[in-house]
């Protein structure tokens, strides 16, 4: 191999540049390469590296599609599907201050295989570029330019991650059904958001357990260093966050090995114990300072990933491939941002992860001959230590100590503005809203129903629901203003997140199984729950709603949870969906609580819902009959009006995702029209 090119390729491997060559040749008393002569060079070997590593995540895309055949893993439309781990990687350290690196690179490793399948590489600067602009001048000199990003460092990871998951059928022939990834980014909403797959393809997210662990612990350690909660508790808490890990990390273990019970089962009875965990921990000062809630919070985090935990599943592959990108940019010490250097040591560090040759590779590339001898030998060498390491470690598995996490909190992420491509004709449209109303009027509703019984455990549940109107959505809908923009309502519908986590929220969810209990011993009656019920009139309009006979809704506000009744809490103004009549409480017909009743009772023929307001010191239960004059006159028809003139046209031709913009949601020209008189 020509020498000049050996060294500029022996810094790619070892993470210098050429400072550091000039400098190490001055030492041995050699000639080095000048500046320009080194970035001639470089730009060589760089079309080279790319290359090997464009080959060598083809060669681990192969593997993995032959492995998902081999194992039946298939879509319906018989494109195999596998399970992928995802993480960012930036070119400087934040020190959990300064998020404003100027490359960043997300990468996407096969499951089965361990290998690179996709990297994502966004880069903000040019120094050619920046030199031109601050000289002012007129034309930019002619170059290749890398600068490929002009937003916030932060979302670098998600745009990359989406990137790979809208490429992989092109490049691969391989979708992306399960993401294992943490939970410190929103690649996830980005995904939720774009649907790369189309609406009717869910990607299921495992959370990284590692992150899961070290997020509980980071936040019980920042609350126990909060002065305005007792001493002896803070101090307790601090002693104990290893078994406050280890409770949970034993109860995930217990439920894992239980082999006569159903993975839903399994849930439940996890986040039963996770729920209960910090109760074994506590000493009676936490209940009464308040930190009990506070923890109570914390832990909900776990109590909604329970899945996750049972999977016992991480990240560390990407980790390991992040370390091999750091060993190549100088551990991330060195500035290659400039001129596109970046790209080419993360592609080298693709090739040295994915061969575990990057010598061997990239020497045969260059000359079309393996090695010489002394590369050889440091291969053969390189090869000997992996192996006999990798056999000490199953002879001898070491124990080793946590180290503590000194995290700051979750950055926000947003999106990436490509072109907006063109709308179909209205005739076209119309025919794909005749065929898709059509598809739905042949659901098989009853089997749509027991299949989603478990409601958030059912992936039918949450596909079925994208594309209907729900009973929680009527009020709002039916009590939305003429000159009202529906975008907000059509984005909050179809891309937002549905893992909200409020105290309010958390509150809810804890106190409904103890008001449903309550409600089945006055009642002496057994409340079943309900899978989606699709409306057998309109069936684009469903409902999840409890009970057989009749309906159960419950509610369980924050609010109101300190005060001594119901009568009281309304004159406080604690419910404000309520009205004192009498001794009693009713719910206002103006509230949107009562329109998701009269949806419930529409979309299951029912003629009565049991409305259940529950805190630990009083219930209140009142009985709410189905009244159809209501229902036509004030629900039916902007129902109607809103699926089909502002829902469908998204669901069947989606602009959101395009942009990542809800100004591109189409406006429907009623509301245009009272829009425009509104401002006249």
């Amino acid at each position: 191999m020509n020498i000049n090119n050996a060294a500029v390729n022996a810094c790619q491997a070892i993470g210098i540049g050429h400072t550091q060559l000039a400098e190490l040749s001055g030492f041995l008393d050699l000639p080095a390469l000048s500046s320009t002569g080194f970035l001639r060079v470089q730009t060589e070997v760089a079309e080279i590296i790319h290359a090997t590593a464009w080959d060598e995540m083809k060669k681990a895309g192969e593997e993995e599609r032959r492995l998902a055949i081999e194992s039946g893993s298939l879509d319906v439309d018989g494109i195999p599907i596998i399970t992928v781990v995802a993480d960012g990687q930036w070119s400087k350290r934040s020190y959990k201050t300064k998020y404003d690196a100027l490359s960043g690179a997300a990468s996407i490793i096969g499951y089965r295989t361990q290998k690179v399948l996709f990297v994502g590489i966004r880069n903000k600067y040019c120094i050619i570029c920046q030199r031109s602009s601050s000289m002012k001048d007129k034309e930019k000199p002619v170059h290749t330019c890398f600068l490929n990003w002009k937003k916030a460092s932060t979302c670098m990871e998600a745009d990359g991650v989406l990137q790979g998951f809208s490429n992989s059928v092109e490049m691969h022939g391989l979708k992306y059904n399960c993401l294992i990834g943490d939970g410190d980014s929103s690649v996830t909403k980005r995904l939720a958001e774009s649907r790369p797959y189309g609406f009717n393809f869910t990607i299921r997210k495992i959370e990284c357990k590692n992150h899961l662990m070290r997020n509980y612990a980071s936040k019980l350690t920042t609350l126990a260093r909060n002065s305005s909660y007792p001493l002896r508790v803070r101090k307790f808490i601090l002693s104990k966050i290893k078994r406050f890990r280890c409770d949970v990390q034993m109860a995930a273990l217990h439920w894992r090995k239980e082999i006569n019970t159903t993975k839903t089962q399994k849930i439940k009875g996890l986040r039963s114990d996770l729920i209960n965990a910090p109760y074994h921990r506590i000493v009676p000062e936490a209940e009464t300072s308040g930190m009990m809630r506070e923890i109570v919070n914390i832990a909900s985090r776990l109590v909604t990933n329970a899945e996750s935990l049972l999977e016992n599943k991480t990240s560390n592959i990407c980790e390991q491939f992040n370390s091999v990108i750091n060993k190549h940019i100088a551990g991330k010490r060195l500035n290659f941002s400039s001129r596109g250097n970046y790209n080419t040591r993360v592609e080298a560090a693709i090739v040295s992860f994915n061969s575990k040759q990057y010598l061997r590779q990239i020497h045969k590339t260059l000359t079309k001959c393996s090695p010489g001898i002394f590369g050889k030998k440091f291969l053969k060498n390189s090869q000997r230590i992996r192996l006999n390491t990798s056999k000490r470690r199953q002879l001898f598995p070491e124990k080793r100590k946590a180290k503590k996490s000194k995290t700051d909190g979750e950055d926000e992420d947003y999106g990436l503005a490509e072109p907006l491509i063109e709308f179909f004709s209205s005739e076209e449209m119309e025919n794909k809203k005749i065929t898709f109303l059509e598809e739905l009027g042949r659901a098989d509703v009853k089997k749509i129903e027991f299949e989603t019984r478990e409601q958030s455990n059912s992936e039918m549940w949450y596909n079925e629901r994208k594309i209907r109107l729900t009973a929680s959505r009527f009020g709002q809908i039916c009590k939305m203003r003429s000159n009202t923009s529906c975008k907000n309502v059509v984005h909050n519908i179809l891309y937002a997140s549905d893992s909200l986590q409020t105290k309010s929220v958390q509150y809810g969810r804890e106190m409904e199984t103890l008001a449903r209990q309550k409600f089945e011993q006055l009642s002496k009656e057994k409340v079943y729950e309900n899978g989606l019920i699709i409306d057998p009139e309109f069936p684009f309009l469903a409902a999840s709603p409890d009970g057989e006979h009749y309906l159960l809704e419950i509610k369980c506000p924050y609010s109101a949870r300190d005060s001594i009744d119901a009568i009281e809490a309304v004159n406080s103004k604690l419910l404000q969906y309520c009205k004192v009549e009498g001794q009693e409480i009713k719910l206002k017909k103006e509230h949107v609580y009562y329109y998701q009743i009269m949806g419930q009772l529409h979309a299951t023929k029912r003629k009565k819902c049991f409305f259940v307001i529950y805190t630990a010191k009083w219930i209140s239960i009142e009985e709410i009959y189905f009244d159809q004059s209501f229902w036509d006159s004030k629900m039916s028809e902007p129902l109607q009006t809103f699926y089909m003139k502002s829902l469908l046209p998204e669901i069947i031709d989606p602009q959101f995702p395009k942009r990542m913009l809800k100004s591109d949601i189409r406006e429907p020209d009623h509301i245009k029209k009272k829009m425009i008189i509104k401002k006249n």
